[in-house]
């Protein structure tokens, strides 16, 4: 059993790994307008560049996994951190909104990583609560590193240009790959040499999806998360053109959400050692679900300010940062010798619901909030609704 000290190790390198997402995303949000002028294109477009990225990512949960389980879970890493510095480098010299698509996707590909890689060695490591209180720092290190990276992307890309965000993104991939090279040790108990098996792929897949735990939690889990995505998506584009914040102010509205998910995932580590799993998810359901009911109905009232956005969504991420941890150690729970392959799966499934979500608010959204508000109120609601059938069904 690691020491506390290796224990916070592996609580800020892992949360640094988990990263990828947040640096491939925050940064670029304020540089959405920007780009769509560069380009003579509309910000809708460039927002088909997240897309782009969600589903690059919701296929690159396929890999990681059983990559992991049968090489070890440092030279993915390692091999990963290259790669994603190879697309940033990419992105940056992108001449045109589909060359960025392109790298982006690849980007998404390799974001995919992070997470489940984090997870997987997590994993190794812990069971039950120390798992979920190990998930909740990676989480918080990931979240709390992240809070300037909005307000640093908009800043960049009014003040240099946005090339420069993706020039950042290959300076912390290369941060990245010499923590792990140099100080990160291998974890895996022992290599599964039968994990990239086709049979036993699909058996282990069938094996993880056929708990009833499992699935539940990653549709609770994957529905939250869609709130999320519907913010990355719109937000931009909503308070940037559709309300006139400058992109560096949009920035620091970013970063309230993002310091509200901190703090919301300090006090969940807290809680989970007095508050038992499953009424914590309930209360956090009901906090994103009335969260995002509430912008709902602020936007149908043409409530134009960028308040009535970002003063809902940070209750929302302070629900999401207290339910995203318990579904990820519910999940896993089961899973002591596959935490790879039920990782991996619970990534692809959550990460293709957050996608369809992004896909389908870049032809509806735009400037207007309503679009955005809907998926985030749908999204809560349906939280709530999946925790609910979810704790019924496990006190049978």
């Amino acid at each position: 059993m690691p020491t506390p000290k290796i224990y916070f190790f592996y609580a800020v390198a892992l949360g640094f790994l988990t990263m990828t997402g947040p640096v491939a995303i925050d940064l670029f949000l304020p540089a959405i307008p920007i780009i769509a002028e560069s380009f003579h294109i509309s910000t809708v477009s460039v927002e088909l560049s997240l897309t782009a990225i969600f589903a690059g990512n919701a296929l690159g949960q396929l890999v990681y996994g059983p990559l992991s389980d049968r090489f070890g879970r440092k030279p993915i890493i390692l091999s990963a951190m290259l790669i994603y510095f190879i697309s940033a480098i990419g992105s940056g010299f992108a001449s045109n909104i589909e060359t960025l698509i392109v790298w982006r996707f690849i980007q998404g590909l390799i974001m995919a990583s992070g997470r489940i890689l984090a997870n997987a060695v997590a994993r190794d490591l812990y069971n039950e609560e120390r798992l979920t209180k190990l998930i909740t720092l990676i989480m918080f290190v990931s979240i709390f590193s992240s809070i300037g990276s909005a307000p640093f992307g908009g800043y960049l890309s009014e003040k240099y240009s946005w090339q420069t965000i993706f020039w950042f993104m290959s300076f912390y991939a290369v941060g990245t790959f010499l923590i792990f090279l140099f100080f990160f040790k291998e974890t895996i108990p022992a290599k599964d040499y039968k994990a990239l098996n086709i049979n036993d792929l699909i058996n282990n897949f069938s094996m993880v999806i056929s708990n009833r735990q499992f699935y539940l939690n990653v549709i609770c889990g994957g529905f939250a998360l869609g709130g999320i995505v519907a913010y990355l998506n719109s937000s931009s584009g909503v308070l940037i053109k559709g309300f006139g914040l400058s992109p560096f102010i949009f920035g620091l509205t970013f970063s309230a959400v993002i310091a509200s998910q901190a703090a919301a995932t300090l006090i969940a580590g807290k809680l989970i050692d007095h508050v038992d799993r499953n009424r914590l998810m309930k209360f956090s359901s009901l906090i994103v679900a009335c969260a995002g009911v509430t912008m709902f109905v602020l936007s149908i009232n043409n409530v134009n300010h960028a308040a009535a956005v970002t003063v809902p969504m940070i209750v929302f991420a302070m629900g999401f940062a207290i339910l995203w941890p318990q579904t990820v150690s519910a999940c896993l729970d089961p899973f002591p010798m596959n935490a790879g392959t039920a990782s991996t799966l619970q990534g692809f499934i959550q990460n293709s619901m957050a996608t369809l979500v992004s896909a389908i608010l870049s032809i509806f959204s735009g400037s207007l909030a309503i679009p955005m508000s809907t998926a985030i109120a749908g999204s809560g609601i349906l939280a709530f609704c999946t925790c609910i059938l979810s704790l019924k069904l496990a006190n049978r």
